[in-house]
């Protein structure tokens, strides 16, 4: 025994009173799935980053169309092809957005009443306004990305539900249905259905829907099959519930993440289809624009004039880029084997 252990008694001690309501309470607070799975995706860096990203992209995809003086289709020939140009960044040069040219000239000066004017992404072949056009086109993009992908949640739950509570013949029938419609080139069905309804909002839209819906339907078919066995369910089904109840009430709640993670994949996907089918040709129309068919009026002049076809393109990329870092993240969170 050391010389601080022997002068201990048990005078010195005294013991602690504790009612059994004190014993039976809870130390810390409970944390339910929900909170732990947000909590441990803000740990994420990557998904924090990413969702920013997507809330900046969404902010200026609202407000930046009306951040200068310029419209969406505001025409003027005089102005055509203006390099970058950005208040006070104009004077760090090697960052290109000082409005001056490859031949080592400033258009703003040479062109007479440009001289105290700025255009943060330049101007295009019209002498329309690039950065206007780029958010204007993102919300378009924006647009029909989550469009698409809340319709593919709405056909893919309701499909994937009912294919799976009622099994038997009505699955093997759904399923059938589902598997033709894989078999099929999913390029080759949206072009063709473009084709069919003419370019347009409305055309792309359903033209990513078509197939779109198949992935969450087999997702959520493959959650509910393990679920519908369970003794809530079977509790259920004894209280008198019906099918649909049972469906949307007891079973599709408890796979809310796994549907969650789904449709945060499938906006990246319709993001990168819209812009595909709008550089092809077969996207938005004149004189609206998306950020595909922004990308292919830069192309065209890639080597001349390569700003027309930078921002659009590192636009899509930066939401892609975003949205698939936070589906990472969810993935991650929503799944109890990662949890520590």
């Amino acid at each position: 025994m050391s010389m601080k252990e022997e002068h201990l008694t048990k005078d010195m001690f005294q013991p602690v009173e504790k009612s059994e309501y004190d014993l039976e309470n809870i130390s810390r607070p409970s944390i339910g799935f929900w909170r732990d799975a947000w909590r441990r995706l803000f740990k994420n860096k990557g998904s924090v980053v990413g969702l920013i990203l997507i809330i900046f992209s969404i902010f200026m995809a609202i407000f930046g169309p009306s951040m200068n003086d310029y419209g969406f289709n505001d025409q003027n020939p005089v102005r055509q092809y203006l390099p970058p140009r950005v208040p006070v960044l104009e004077n760090i040069h090697w960052l290109g957005l000082d409005g001056v040219d490859f031949s080592g000239e400033s258009p703003y000066l040479t062109r007479g009443g440009f001289e105290d004017s700025y255009f943060w992404f330049g101007t295009d072949s019209l002498g329309r306004d690039v950065w206007t056009r780029v958010w204007r086109g993102t919300r378009i993009s924006l647009y029909i990305a989550f469009l698409a992908a809340a319709i593919d949640l709405l056909i893919g739950v309701v499909y994937g539900g009912v294919s799976a509570y009622y099994g038997g013949k009505v699955d093997n029938v759904m399923q059938r249905i589902i598997e033709v419609l894989i078999g099929i080139p999913n390029l080759i069905v949206i072009i063709l259905f473009i084709l069919w309804l003419q370019p347009g909002i409305l055309s792309i839209t359903l033209a990513l829907v078509i197939t779109g819906w198949v992935s969450q339907a087999r997702i959520v078919r493959g959650q509910i099959l393990k679920l519908k066995s369970d003794e809530f369910v079977l509790s259920a089904r004894t209280l008198g519930g019906d099918g649909p109840r049972i469906i949307f009430k007891h079973l599709v709640p408890n796979t809310l993440g796994q549907i969650i993670i789904t449709s945060m994949f499938t906006i990246p996907n319709a993001i990168f289809f819209e812009a595909f089918l709008s550089f092809i040709g077969l996207g938005i129309a004149p004189p609206e624009a998306s950020l595909g068919s922004l990308t292919r009026e830069g192309y065209e002049s890639l080597q001349i004039y390569p700003y027309l076809c930078f921002f659009p393109a590192a636009v899509i990329s930066l939401l892609m880029i975003s949205f698939n870092l936070l589906a990472d993240g969810m993935r991650d969170a929503f799944d109890p084997k990662m949890r520590r």
